[in-house]
């Protein structure tokens, strides 16, 4: 067995230079910080090591192995983000500079910065190689050749277990109004790619409206919610799914028991091709015969959203006991996100 592994081990270094595969991309980062501010090296022993990473990033990092060419997704992956150290979290190699070698690794003209690398000697193999090791904590990441792309005529070749991929957030704004601000909040707040959802006020032309004045039905507000979302985890589409199956499309002026223009509900749109997606979304559902009644949810231009007070602010979650929360905004939750398994966290 152990004759076997050193005859892959062997062929997977000389194939860096010559091999051509395809693969496809998964397990996409996308909450980690990207850091370039860091000042001092990360040692760590061993152990800590042994523990902290998987086998195959504790082989490659930290015992200078390499994968089998063609193995890894992120040889193919062609999304926008930064790659880091799987030890440290050290930013390696942006996607910009990643490039088709044909190796089966995945392969870069240069490093992120002046702090992504620093390169070695390897002369392992009855040969000589400039290796390359993360600047920060020393983990073998692979090798570089002067057989690259210009503009630097170089070719880091990358073990993908010597990286994470921390996606490229594409952050986009969203207005909805459905009732209640609680309920809505809460809802959307547990859809993959939301990043934050704030409860407020929009859709009407007072300046600057209180709860009080909203909730009394004083002025031309609705109740709404802003919703901040990256659009490479979901799309404006994704989102309309939410919010036509999380209510009564069809109540006028309400939503449940909850009664009045300031409950109405309301898609605001920032450009023609979100009208036009929130036009054929509703014509759908209108001849899909599941509806006795008309939609009855406003497709209104986004002008300008108030931000509700402080308390208003994530309430289903730190008030789960309260009365309304218990009987009308978590039974809403629970009934809604069954129509929508496939995009929650």
């Amino acid at each position: 067995m152990k004759i076997i592994v050193i005859i892959i081990v062997a062929f997977s270094f000389f194939n860096c230079a010559n091999s051509q595969g395809k693969n496809e991309s998964t397990n996409n980062l996308f909450s980690i910080k990207v850091d370039t501010l860091w000042n001092e090296k990360i040692k760590k022993s061993e152990i800590y090591w042994k523990e902290n990473l998987t086998k195959k990033q504790f082989y490659i990092a930290r015992k200078k192995g390499t994968e089998r060419a063609f193995s890894h997704p992120y040889n193919s992956n062609k999304k926008e983000g930064t790659y880091i150290c799987s030890s440290c979290n050290n930013p390696l190699f942006a996607s910009n500079t990643k490039f088709k070698s044909g190796t089966g690794w995945p392969s870069f003209w240069k490093p992120y910065f002046s702090k992504s690398v620093i390169v070695g000697v390897d002369n392992s193999y009855g040969m000589t190689r400039d290796e390359l090791i993360c600047a920060r904590c020393d983990a073998h990441i692979g090798h570089v050749f002067n057989d690259g792309p210009e503009p630097t005529g170089l070719r880091y070749c990358i073990n993908g277990e010597s990286l994470k991929f921390v996606h490229e957030q594409k952050l986009e704004k969203v207005v909805f109004a459905q009732g209640c601000f609680w309920c809505v909040e809460e809802i959307f707040e547990s859809i993959k790619g939301v990043k934050d959802v704030v409860s407020g006020y929009a859709g009407g032309t007072e300046k600057n409206p209180t709860y009080k004045q909203v909730g009394a039905g004083s002025t031309s507000h609705a109740e709404s919610i802003e919703v901040t979302y990256d659009s490479n985890e979901i799309t404006y589409e994704e989102l309309l799914k939410v919010y036509f199956n999380s209510g009564n499309i069809t109540q006028i002026n309400g939503q449940g028991n909850d009664r009045g223009p300031q409950y109405r509900s309301i898609v605001f749109y920032t450009s023609v091709i979100q009208k036009k997606q929130i036009r054929n979304y509703i014509n759908e559902l209108e001849n899909s015969g599941k509806y006795s009644k008309k939609v009855a949810v406003e497709v209104l231009p986004f002008k300008k959203f108030y931000v509700a007070e402080e308390y208003h602010q994530n309430y289903v979650k730190l008030h789960p006991n309260q009365g309304y929360v218990k009987s009308v905004s978590i039974p809403r939750y629970l009934s809604a996100i069954k129509n929508f398994p496939e995009l929650l966290k």
